[in-house]
């Protein structure tokens, strides 16, 4: 596949974390959007957040909402990725569990990501003024662009 230059850069691989929430979808757009426009491959994150959820489950209630939440996970990850063929990219998706922030870095690094591209708020940071954390923490220690939605 054909990749377009792009102000010196080429984007090859567009990380677009979700979570589900307006925020991570109006990034999802956005990112699909360059992607199709660029011939890029598209990785769909969803990371279950274990600060919030709770670590690694030992009771099987537990497990339960494990996977209760991984439900969600591939729901929110289903609905990037059906857009994605409607615009006709490459998607590669993954779920993970741990800190947000961190597992997008991680992952970006992993799979030589060239541009991420995120929601100003994720389900998490709603009430939070101007910029989510988990957006703000990427956008300061990220190696590849970022760019915020």
């Amino acid at each position: 596949m054909d990749r377009r230059n792009v102000g010196g850069a080429v984007f090859a691989n567009i990380l677009i974390p979700t979570d589900g929430s307006a925020g991570a979808s109006r990034g999802a757009e956005y990112g699909l959007d360059i992607a199709a426009k660029y011939g890029a491959t598209v990785h769909v994150l969803y990371v279950i957040d274990e600060a919030v959820r709770g670590e690694t489950p030992g009771l099987s209630t537990d497990e339960l909402a494990f996977e209760r939440w991984e439900e969600e996970a591939e729901d929110a990850i289903d609905a990037v990725v059906e857009r994605a063929e409607e615009v006709a990219v490459d998607v590669v998706t993954e779920c993970v569990r741990g800190q947000p922030y961190r597992a997008i870095l991680d992952y970006a690094d992993a799979h030589d990501v060239d541009l991420i591209v995120m929601g100003l708020h994720g389900r998490s940071e709603i009430r939070r003024p101007l910029i989510g954390s988990t957006t703000n923490r990427v956008l300061r220690s990220a190696k590849v662009p970022v760019l915020p939605v």
